[in-house]
């Protein structure tokens, strides 16, 4: 019983301080591992040196590979750049087990006390998290020690030893446990990390025998990190579900080729490692083999994407980051570049449009999936603003006509107004959760306004992006009528809803909700009415 606390224990502290240093690390690089995540993986090679570099900072191919799956969600990334990612983060994470290999225990106080008052009491930023990843360190050494410690007097139990030779004879049986094991904590890291205290401990005996045992044990933990990547694709679109089965597909491959190689791979690895200790030996073996598949695998990704793609059949609805249209080599044909644009500025007015209609929808029933793509979507919508309008002050430096001039004004103005509609949606969806987590309740009368003036909002918005779509003035200006409605609405529904918190019909947490949502409708409103002037042509009323 003392063992299994004690190793427990270790195993606790081993996974809290790797928390911690990916943690610190993490936060410590900001949003610039995200940026080359995003930017490096055009090239299969370059995109596993980055799916290496990125794990080996924060340690976990696990939270990388959550990453990738957010990002394919997002349209940030295609599915096929991701893969290669993810062929690179498995190497990357084999650092923690050559960090762990180390017999440094001694350090792991002293790690401890310097990073503890780095991360508590520092005020600047760069301080408190490199203590943070510090101090995760130590604690991660700490653990070790508290895990090898634990499991010394295994080494007398008699079923313990009996268990062992019988792993020996079956690596099945091994790659089986450390698959179940990495599953039930998440890391492959920590799985890894206790078979190594094993072998510091002199559980596991040296030499090949102690290969036989620790090696099946590491194919399975890469395995059984593929949970956490399963786990973060649920409720995410096919091609990050696609992303989270190539990484499971990926690391049964693994065990799938190893396994009839194991005998030679001990030979290997004992041949030309024997003069380093076991613990070195299992951290070796850990990067040979996932070296090893990396490089059988880049070359064979095409056909790999095939399979998964086959396996998770179906296409997706098209969402994308940088603008599709525009091209950089039109700018010199103002009137095909001006073409072009517009065609992204009715995307992003699409997309805005689809996240009004769920963050509505979002407060009578939250849902996480509606409320995950929502957020993906206005990330997307930011960065088509983004792109586009330095697209068209490129476009703005050639040489062009007044009406081209003034056309590209308009669309600047378009861009900034359907960015600002849609983080108005975002506003509503944000102010959906308050409600449902206060559990704030609205009257009858409220939903019934809520419904009238959402449902006016939504059918002027879409009404405008299709018109300026189209280029239908007389439709744009049709639909802008509906602003003077939309604003009545709002002035006519505050009024009640103000004498129903007087009456005591609602709470004040509740009318503070729904004032705001009613706010953030009738700016919507606003919103589209200027984008109905953009395609009717008259900007001196922006």
């Amino acid at each position: 019983m003392w063992i299994a606390i004690g190793l427990l224990g270790g195993l606790a502290i081993f996974m809290f301080g790797m928390s911690l240093m990916s943690e610190g690390f993490q936060i410590l690089a900001g949003g610039r591992l995200q940026r080359t995540l995003e930017a490096l993986t055009r090239n299969r090679w370059v995109g596993a040196g980055v799916g290496t570099g990125v794990t080996a900072i924060i340690q976990s191919s696990s939270v990388t590979t959550v990453m990738l799956v957010g990002f394919v969600n997002a349209g940030l990334m295609t599915f096929a750049a991701s893969v290669a990612v993810i062929f690179g983060a498995n190497v990357g994470t084999t650092i923690t087990a050559q960090l762990v290999a180390f017999d440094i225990g001694n350090w792991a106080l002293f790690l401890v006390a310097i990073g503890f008052p780095l991360y508590f009491f520092s005020t600047g930023r760069k301080l408190k998290f490199t203590g943070e990843g510090i101090l995760g360190l130590g604690l991660l050494f700490l653990g070790m020690v508290l895990m090898k410690d634990a499991v010394d007097p295994l080494s007398e139990a008699a079923w313990f030893l009996s268990l062992l030779d019988f792993a020996t004879h079956n690596p099945f049986l091994g790659v089986l446990f450390g698959a179940v094991l990495t599953g039930i904590v998440q890391s492959s890291s920590a799985t890894t990390g206790m078979i190594i205290a094993m072998a510091m401990s002199g559980i596991i005996p040296g030499g090949t025998e102690g290969l036989r045992i620790a090696i099946p044990f590491i194919l399975g933990a890469n395995i059984g990190t593929c949970v956490t990547a399963l786990l973060a694709s649920i409720g995410t679109n096919r091609q990050a579900k696609r992303t989270a089965v190539a990484h499971v597909l990926f690391n049964v491959a693994g065990a799938i080729i190893f396994l009839p190689l194991l005998p030679l791979f001990y030979r290997f690895i004992s041949g030309v490692f024997g003069g380093v200790s076991l613990a070195r030996q299992i951290a070796i073996s850990h990067t040979v083999f996932n070296i090893t598949m990396a490089l059988i695998m880049l070359p064979l990704i095409k056909p790999f994407v095939k399979l998964v793609k086959y396996i998770v059949r179906g296409e997706d609805p098209l969402e994308h980051r940088n603008p599709l249209a525009v091209e950089p080599h039109v700018l010199h044909s103002p009137w095909a570049a001006l073409d072009q644009a517009s065609q992204e500025v009715a995307y992003m007015g699409h997309l805005a449009g689809e996240m009004i209609s769920d963050s509505v929808g979002l407060i009578r029933k939250m849902n996480r999936s509606t409320r995950q793509n929502l957020v993906q979507k206005e990330r997307i919508v930011d960065n088509l603003a983004e792109a586009t309008t330095e697209y068209l002050s490129k476009l703005s430096r050639e040489t062009i006509d007044d009406e081209q001039a003034e056309r590209l004004a308009g669309l600047m103005h378009a861009v900034y107004d359907i960015e600002r509609a849609a983080d108005h949606a975002e506003n509503i969806m944000y102010l959906a959760s308050t409600r449902h987590e206060g559990r704030y309740r609205f009257s009858d009368a409220a939903w019934d306004e809520l419904q009238t003036i959402s449902e006016r909002v939504e059918e002027m918005f879409n009404g405008v992006i299709q018109a300026f779509e189209e280029d239908d003035a007389e439709k744009a200006e049709q639909y802008q009528y509906y602003e003077h409605s939309v604003d009545e609405m709002k002035r006519d529904f505050r009024k009640k809803h103000i004498a129903r918190l007087n009456a005591g019909t609602c709470g004040p947490a509740a009318g503070v909700v729904f004032l705001d949502i009613l706010s953030n409708l009738e700016r919507v409103g606003d919103l589209a009415n200027n984008v109905g002037y953009v395609t009717r042509g008259y900007l001196a009323r922006l």
